[in-house]
């Protein structure tokens, strides 16, 4: 606060009425202390006359640019006459200058409004994550998180970023034992590198949304999407970590359309994906990649209030470096059943079938996908829990080692996922979390009979 006593006597240019027969203003200056200044801007500004808040704020500022109370009145007062940029700079001004919790509370959300009347959305955002930051209670909390969720409806751009490590005992999905048995084949034993290899796995997805159009029935967004994975092995592993790194790009377009019964939605994307190849037992890295082009098509509609079905196909051609593979082409549907309950939790219940052409004999196959899951909408304690399981058969009818496998290879694989967050512990509205995967995969090609358990550690956003 400034020390009155070091301060000159603001002169305050104040409208006054004359008598009221005449129709005419007269002006008089008079000198008040610069203290009842600010609380004569912050009344005005309350009251809604921004003008005489910002004539007020601004002689302040002059005196001193550094008179925090009056930046305040600046970054409330300014963008209420559509000059967003100077209340934007107050408030970020103020947010610097703020000595205590609350006052940067304060000046963060002034300067997110203000951005967000300017439409510099994302801007806006990123000074409601400050405001998280130092919320003074849970009420105020929630009301920013509310704020927030409410900015991202309207920014055109969405983004979201993931990142997670998960320690795992199948980083490689090797096989459970060396001893390789396949019908029709003779017994053999697995390389050292085709065995499960313990590790670290970690990932990050980073993808961003631009809307193109919007109408009340209808919108187009363009999309990129990012996502990579490193891992680390043992000091003793066979392989090097870099036989396991993978990077895929994707570019997007999506129309969606409201429909009389619903929602209707089509997808074309393209992109490529990079990954790397080692011989059996050797350390030398082949860098390989495939492109890939997709088509997809959704509908969904609601049943009720609290229910959605949804269903859904897509065509998908993948082209790879490697002669080896050649050319894929999958297609593939899906049905779900969604559900909210009057407590709020959610289940979700969902079937897939995908089908795969190839040119080389073992990507021809067959899976069906069903699972499950449910979502409590309450905190258990301190975490957030929601808890997912399913089944997976595959089937691929010409597979052969070194001879065709009688009756082909069937594969049965069982998982169930636990995701935890601990929203006591969030930050800037980012949310920690753990997932737990384990999986049962059962195969009469003994090489896929394997078991998987992995914990990660996540991060994600609250909005």
């Amino acid at each position: 606060m400034t020390d009155l006593k070091d301060t000159p006597p603001l002169r305050l240019i104040a409208i006054m009425a004359c008598l009221a027969a005449s129709p005419v203003w007269a002006q008089e200056t008079v000198d008040i202390p610069n203290e009842q200044a600010r609380v004569i801007a912050l009344r005005a500004v309350q009251a809604g006359d921004v003008r005489l808040a910002l004539e007020i704020a601004r002689q302040l500022l002059a005196q001193d640019p550094d008179d925090r109370a009056a930046l305040v009145v600046m970054a409330a007062a300014a963008p209420q006459v559509g000059d967003f940029e100077e209340g934007r700079r107050a408030g970020a001004r103020a947010w610097r200058l703020s000595q205590t919790d609350d006052q940067k509370y304060e000046a963060a959300r002034l300067t997110a409004l203000a951005a967000a009347n300017g439409e510099r959305f994302t801007l806006s955002t990123i000074w409601l994550r400050r405001a998280l930051t130092v919320a003074p209670d849970e009420t105020e909390y929630a009301r920013t998180i509310a704020d927030a969720r409410a900015i991202a409806q309207r920014n055109p751009w969405s983004t979201a970023l993931s990142f997670s490590i998960a320690p795992s005992n199948n980083v490689n999905g090797g096989a459970d034992d060396a001893t390789l048995t396949a019908p029709g084949n003779p017994d053999g034993t697995l390389s050292e590198d085709a065995l499960a290899m313990a590790g670290m796995r970690a990932t990050l997805g980073f993808q961003t949304q631009y809307r193109l159009h919007a109408d009340a029935k209808s919108r187009s967004l363009i999309g990129l999407q990012y996502s990579g994975a490193r891992v680390r092995l043992r000091d003793d592993a066979p392989l090097p970590d870099a036989a396991f790194a993978t990077d895929t790009a994707i570019i997007s377009l999506t129309h969606e359309r409201a429909v009389p019964l619903g929602t209707i939605s089509l997808n074309v994307a393209a992109g490529r994906s990079n990954y790397a190849q080692t011989q059996s037992g050797e350390q030398e890295l082949d860098y390989q990649s495939y492109d890939m082009q997709r088509l997809g098509v959704s509908y969904h509609w609601p049943v009720g209030t609290v229910a959605q079905i949804g269903i859904g196909a897509q065509s998908e051609q993948l082209q790879y470096q490697s002669t080896a593979i050649g050319e894929l082409t999958r297609a593939s549907f899906n049905a779900s059943f969604t559900q909210r309950r009057a407590n709020g939790d959610r289940w979700h219940a969902a079937i897939k079938y995908l089908q795969s052409d190839a040119q080389a004999v073992n990507y021809l196959y067959e899976t069906l996908t069903v699972q499950g899951s449910y979502q409590w909408h309450n905190q258990i304690g301190p975490v957030t829990l929601a808890v997912g399981a399913g089944v997976t058969w595959a089937d691929y009818p010409a597979y052969r080692l070194l001879l065709p496998v009688t009756g082909g290879r069937q594969d049965t694989t069982l998982f169930y996922n636990v995701n935890m967050g601990f929203a006591d512990l969030s930050y800037a509205g980012f949310t920690p979390g753990v997932v737990i995967n384990h999986s049962f995969a059962d195969s009469n090609v003994s090489r896929f009979t394997r078991e998987t358990v992995s914990v990660g550690f996540t991060l994600t956003s609250q909005f």
